[in-house]
């Protein structure tokens, strides 16, 4: 695999988890409206990440860096096997989101540890904002599940 492909990759995975969270806002609409404001967000955050990763795909910003010689290495299989869900209700979504939110962490984790300087600290933020979108989830979760 190559940088590029790896970073359409995360840009596609930005982009479907932020038509899951739309989609969440749609039912919570309906659903659970105290919640909507809360999906509303998490999209706003998954569209600030992609939109980052396009940027290091125009500018091919990543192309000369470590993560080349790292690419076997990061054993990626399970964030590049999510593919497009279609859940049936609001506890099914957070649930999936939950699963998404891990594996972009774990990705942009080991990401931010084999880059340097400024590239290593934007991928080591944007784990830790997957950290609070997941902690923002199970609370979602909660909400839904009592």
């Amino acid at each position: 695999m190559k940088v590029q492909e790896l970073l359409e990759k995360i840009a596609w995975q930005e982009n479907e988890l932020y038509n899951l969270y739309k989609l969440g806002e749609t039912f919570a609409v309906y659903e659970t409206p105290r919640l909507a404001e809360h999906f509303n967000w998490l999209a706003s955050e998954e569209l600030r990440h992609r939109n980052t990763v396009q940027t290091f795909i125009k500018e091919k910003t990543l192309e000369n860096s470590a993560v080349i010689d790292h690419l076997d290495a990061l054993s990626l299989e399970p964030y590049l096997t999510d593919e497009r869900v279609e859940p049936e209700d609001l506890e099914d979504l957070i649930l999936e989101a939950l699963i998404r939110e891990k594996h972009s962490y774990e990705l942009y984790q080991k990401l931010s540890e084999v880059l340097d300087g400024s590239l290593s600290q934007i991928f080591r933020m944007m784990s830790q904002e997957e950290l609070k979108h997941a902690y923002r989830l199970k609370i979602m979760y909660e909400t839904v599940h009592r």
